[in-house]
C-alpha cells in the first residue's frame, strides 16, 4: 500500500529519507521512517487514518470495531 502525503519533513525526516536513498531500502529503515512519522508528525498520521475507508474495514475484519 502507498500513500502520497504532502507534509514538511523536519531534520530527522531529511536524515532518514536520504539514508534510505543512499542505501540499500530495509525494512528495518522503512520501520524507522514510519516510527518517526507517527509520533513525530501527528498531522501525517491523522491524514493517513483519514483516508482509510471506515465501514469496510469493519466489515473485513471485525476485530477493528
Amino acid at each position: 500500500m502507498k500513500f502520497y502525503i504532502e507534509f514538511n519533513p523536519c531534520r530527522e525526516c531529511k536524515d532518514i529519507i536520504r539514508e534510505l536513498n543512499e542505501n540499500m531500502p530495509t525494512d528495518e529503515g522503512s520501520k524507522k521512517f514510519l516510527r518517526h512519522v507517527t509520533y513525530n508528525h501527528t498531522e501525517v498520521a491523522q491524514a493517513i487514518i483519514e483516508e482509510f475507508p471506515k465501514q469496510a474495514d469493519k466489515e473485513k475484519f471485525p476485530w477493528f470495531g
